[in-house]
C-alpha cells in the first residue's frame, strides 16, 4: 500500500515496505495544479502487459510496480491485484497516471478531491 497526503499545495504518495524496491521510488510528489481527475477503481484487463513496462515490476497479474507505457503515455503504478485502486489523472507532468493501490480508497479519493476544491 501507499500512503497519500497533501502538503504545501502538492500531492505526495509515499510507497510503503518492499513496494519502494519493487517501483523503484519511494516518493512521488505532484503539484495539485497538474491534477485534473481521481476515480476509484480500475479495469483489471486493462492492466499492462510484460512488454509495456519501462521500469519496475510486473509479477503475473499479481503486483504491477513502477513506469509502464500505455497508450502511448506513461503510467505509474503501485498495485496488488487485490487492492482498490485510486487512478489519478494528469496533466503537464512525466506520468499521465498514477495507479495506486491504498487502504480506503474513498478517504483518499475524498482527500485528494478536498484539495483540489472539487
Amino acid at each position: 500500500m501507499s500512503k497519500i497526503r497533501v502538503e504545501n499545495e502538492q500531492l505526495v504518495i509515499t510507497m510503503q515496505g518492499t513496494r519502494k524496491f519493487f517501483t523503484l521510488k519511494s516518493e512521488i510528489t505532484i503539484n495539485l495544479d497538474s491534477v485534473t481527475g481521481v476515480s476509484i477503481g480500475l479495469n483489471w484487463k486493462d492492466l499492462p502487459r510484460t512488454f509495456d513496462k519501462i521500469l519496475g515490476t510486473n509479477s503475473n497479474m499479481f503486483y504491477y510496480g513502477g513506469k509502464f507505457k500505455q497508450d502511448g503515455d506513461k503510467v505509474f503504478y503501485d498495485l496488488k491485484k487485490s487492492e482498490d485502486a485510486v487512478v489519478i489523472e494528469l496533466k503537464d507532468e512525466e506520468f499521465k497516471q498514477l495507479i495506486i493501490g491504498v487502504d480506503d480508497p474513498e478517504e483518499t479519493v475524498a482527500l485528494i478531491e478536498k484539495a483540489l476544491g472539487v
